[in-house]
């Protein structure tokens, strides 16, 4: 299914991370990143740094890592009640669907 709505994203965004089933953060994302089988999906702020794009990207690749580019680094940070983030992961299946990744 296509991806949902801006705000959509945001609602879905907000129960994951309820339901404990998203990392954020510089440190977050990384760590979750290195746990091999981890990470479902990574959600990548539109207007993140070039910097931060290609470094999370290479790994994703790498390590066979579905991501997207959607919102923006204030409104990703908002959905999840946080400060601006780059970079949010998915950590279970249902909710990447739910988001129509």
């Amino acid at each position: 299914c296509p991806m949902k709505t801006d705000n959509e994203l945001c609602f879905a965004l907000s129960l994951a991370q309820k339901a404990g089933k998203l990392a954020s953060g510089d440190q977050g994302v990384w760590d979750t990143l290195k746990k091999k089988g981890r990470a479902r999906y990574v959600l990548i702020a539109a207007d993140a740094s070039p910097r931060t794009v290609e470094k999370i990207r290479h790994w994703c690749d790498t390590e066979k890592i579905p991501y997207g580019m959607a919102l923006d680094r204030i409104r990703l940070g908002s959905a999840i009640g946080k400060a601006p983030r780059a970079a949010v992961v998915l950590l279970d299946d249902g909710f990447r669907k739910m988001m129509g990744l």
